[in-house]
């Protein structure tokens, strides 16, 4: 109903101005420094791979959350599973591998080190910074697969920006948003205020879900509610001296699909709602600079609630158990950065990230358990880098794990991890550069993967070890004209590695998982990506990465479970002189393998999709009228990246965006 409103709103009122787009720039001060020189950008410095999504491309999306917009990371693989969690995986890492960051403030809840992207709110961010390869130090622990860390918006310049956004769509969904943004010569303040409602998402026609699926074209409980709120100041306390304050906010609710190739006779379907769903984030954070360098710091508390509600079937309405989750986290990152002119520059960060999980379980007719849980992390990590043209970079961290408070679990002992990177870059001339780093990461297990039993689902394993990984990459990089091309080609070898298996217990009739330590596993690929102007109003942007995904075993190797060996997209953008224009996505995934109750591997179907989106800019001044028209999935490709649970089939969204 609000965005009908607002619709109307829209079509009687005038139209309102717009900011030029490179009067917009990200939030600096809590981001991750990766640059020796300005601590906003990681090209030409970084030794590691460092890919960014801009602010045009986030907006362009049209969508509610964040994981549609990772889907453009070069050799991300973008999945939701059976909790109904949205993940990324980068390069085949583990779900766990990834760390999300807000303004240098981690998302990931440390209970299972993963976050929801679909009730992350895509509107509030302002660039995408991705680092993979060889994650740098400052990242602090658990980013044994990459960082990915996202910034919110400010304005360049003095003014003031509002925008608005109205978004209906197939199967009941509706968007709307609000964005102000107001810079002073010392001020600068930022408020977002958004909703998104959704009944459900369509299936492709041709999909065979022979379980816990009706007959209707509605995926089964795939409804979905959000809310999101942010809100910043910053203040330009001198010239060396910054300081910034923000809220931030998302909660929601949402059903979960459940797998649709499981007999709830044979196996343990979950059959889950999510009733409510929220993040509350605050962030404080300085920067400053003296003739000793530049100090960074930001600290952070944030409390993450969840309630799960399992039922008997999938009619959701006889409820048979709850678990309800508290969790409260509370970090400070402090980086220091000093250039010594001709002898090279020091980079340093001290990362302390506590977090308590408070957790009750209820099963209907029984005693309630209630359970405490608590972790800290505390990670150091040092750079040196060195050149110019030609360039040295090492580097080492060390982490430590400590477990207070383990519910009703036996006391664990500390855990501790190492890592190093050694990389070396040479600038052959401005069109052509070369690269070549190796390193090695952690990854401590959660206190979920050691302790927790999802209502039933999971037998424990408190040995578990923590992951290793070997990682190393060779690129290459060529600018030409309006033309970049980057080669990668990268080799990992994880040890220890976190998987699952199914085990059949004597007195029951169907199997439990158990997460174990496996031998490891082996990633070798190519990522190659391409950005080109065919023709002054012709845009294009390829990637696809190549990649051999192979668990070891004790007799060989195995494919990696839902590890695609093909990773690639393509967005054609043109545009018209008369302000439309069209813009055309495909999605290709390939060779990639599920896991059966027995244990075995089973073949996931490939998938090419093809998204469009065509749209109307009217300009008059500084005032905007953007009107749009998007279709997903226009060719209803059957997207299965797990068993059982398939992606959205084709769906259509609309709506207007007024900028003044």
């Amino acid at each position: 109903m609000i965005v009908r409103v607002l619709f109307l709103f829209f079509l009687a009122g005038p139209v309102y101005a717009q900011v030029p787009t490179d009067s917009l720039i990200h939030y600096q001060l809590g981001d991750i420094v990766v640059s020796p020189t300005d601590g906003t950008s990681s090209e030409g410095s970084s030794v590691s791979t460092t890919q960014r999504i801009r602010l045009a491309q986030i907006a362009q999306a049209d969508a509610a959350s964040i994981d549609k917009v990772l889907l453009r990371i070069p050799s991300a693989h973008v999945q939701t599973n059976s909790r109904g969690e949205t993940l990324i995986y980068l390069r085949g890492s583990g779900e766990r591998q990834v760390s999300l960051f807000f303004d240098g403030a981690l998302l990931n809840v440390p209970w299972d080190n993963r976050v929801d992207l679909s009730l992350i709110p895509s509107e509030v961010v302002g660039e995408i910074s991705i680092s993979k390869g060889v994650p740098s130090v400052l990242y602090g622990a658990n980013v044994l697969g990459g960082a990915i860390n996202m910034t919110s918006r400010q304005l360049r310049n003095q003014g003031s920006f509002s925008q608005l956004t109205g978004i209906l769509g197939s199967q009941g969904s509706q968007q709307a948003r609000l964005t102000w943004l107001q810079r002073t010569k010392q001020f600068q303040s930022t408020i977002f205020v958004g909703i998104s409602d959704q009944d459900g998402f369509s299936l492709p026609k041709e999909v065979e879900l022979p379980h816990s699926q009706g007959s209707d074209a509605l995926r089964t409980n795939t409804d979905r509610r959000m809310r999101s709120f942010f809100g910043e100041v910053s203040f330009d306390a001198t010239n060396d001296l910054k300081i910034g304050v923000s809220l931030l906010r998302f909660d929601g609710h949402k059903g979960i699909a459940p797998e649709g190739h499981i007999s709830p006779i044979e196996g343990n379907v979950r059959y889950w709602r999510y009733p409510s769903w929220a993040t509350n984030m605050a962030i404080i954070s300085g920067e400053y600079s003296s003739r000793f360098g530049q100090l960074r710091g930001a600290a952070w508390i944030s409390h993450f609630g969840q309630t799960i509600v399992q039922y008997s079937d999938e009619s959701y309405t006889d409820e048979r158990k709850s678990q309800m989750d508290q969790d409260d986290t509370y970090g400070i990152r402090l980086t220091y950065l000093r250039d010594f002119e001709n002898s090279g520059s020091i980079r340093a960060a001290t990362t302390l990230i506590g977090s308590t999980h408070d957790q009750k379980d209820v099963e209907i007719g029984h005693h309630s358990l209630q359970r405490l849980f608590s972790q800290r992390i505390l990670s150091n990590g040092i750079e040196y880098i060195r050149g110019d043209a030609f360039k040295l970079t090492l580097g080492a961290s060390m982490d430590l794990l400590m477990t207070p408070k383990t519910g009703d679990k036996p006391a664990r002992g500390s855990q501790m991890g190492y890592g190093f990177t050694t990389g070396v870059s040479y600038d052959f001339s401005e069109r052509f550069k070369l690269r070549a780093v190796i390193g090695r990461k952690t990854r401590f297990p959660t206190m979920r993967e050691l302790f927790g039993e999802a209502l039933g689902r999971f037998l424990l394993n408190p040995d578990l070890k923590e992951e290793s990984s070997l990682l190393s990459e060779v690129a290459a990089t060529i600018h030409h004209q309006d033309t970049d091309l980057e080669v990668i080609a990268f080799f990992n070898r994880s040890y220890n590695t976190i998987g699952q298996q199914m085990v059949m217990l004597p007195s029951e009739s169907r199997p439990r998982r158990k997460r174990v330590n496996l031998e490891g596993s082996r990633v070798f690929g190519i990522e190659s990506t391409i950005h080109t102007s065919i023709i002054p109003s012709l845009r294009l942007s390829c990637s696809l990465t190549v990649m051999r995904s192979r668990e070891v075993t004790a007799n060989g190797t195995q494919p990696l479970v839902e590890s695609p060996s093909w990773i690639g997209w393509c967005d054609t953008n043109y545009r018209f002189r008369s302000g439309l224009s069209l813009i055309v996505e495909s999605h290709y995934s390939a060779n990639a393998y599920g896991l059966g109750l027995d244990n075995q591997l089973i073949s996931l179907p490939n998938s090419f999709v093809i998204n469009t989106r065509i749209s109307w800019l009217i300009v008059y001044g500084k005032y905007s009228l953007e009107l749009f028209g998007r279709v997903n999935n226009l060719n209803d490709e059957i997207v299965l990246p797990q068993l059982g649970l398939p992606g959205p089939g084709r769906e259509l969204h609309g709506g207007l965006q007024v900028t003044f």
